[in-house]
């Protein structure tokens, strides 16, 4: 009885263990890569703020902001099935706390990785 005990525990330990090694490499990049803890991208254009990703139909604007050439804090994507566009939540000016989305078209694609910005899903068409 003892003997299955300390086989069972061992068990439970190895598989512990592997899940920890597998928990730790998904949040890891290929080739050593790691994510930026805070994203930030350049705009070549003025900002047209949302309060969600999608155009006026859908979710009211918040008003035009800044000009092109401007550094903006990228908080989230989301994809817009109805436009087939990516929407990036952003805070303008950076550590104002002032969020919107506006259309990933009005950024530099060469500031930022699309892949960085975390996704979120909307669903409300």
């Amino acid at each position: 009885m003892r003997k299955k005990r300390i086989i069972a525990a061992l068990v439970m330990l190895a598989a512990l263990a592997f899940s920890s090694i597998l928990t730790a490499k998904a949040d890891i990049a290929p080739y050593g890569y790691t994510k930026p803890d805070v994203i930030t991208a350049k705009t070549i254009n003025r900002l047209a703020l949302n309060d969600g990703p999608g155009t006026r139909k859908y979710f009211r604007e918040l008003g035009t902001y800044g000009s092109a050439g401007e550094t903006v804090r990228v908080l989230a994507k989301a994809w817009d099935p109805n436009n087939s566009i990516w929407w990036l939540k952003v805070e303008y000016p950076i550590g104002s706390g002032f969020t919107g989305w506006t259309g990933e078209k009005r950024f530099d694609a060469s500031t930022f990785n699309h892949d960085d910005v975390p996704t979120e899903y909307w669903y409300p068409y």
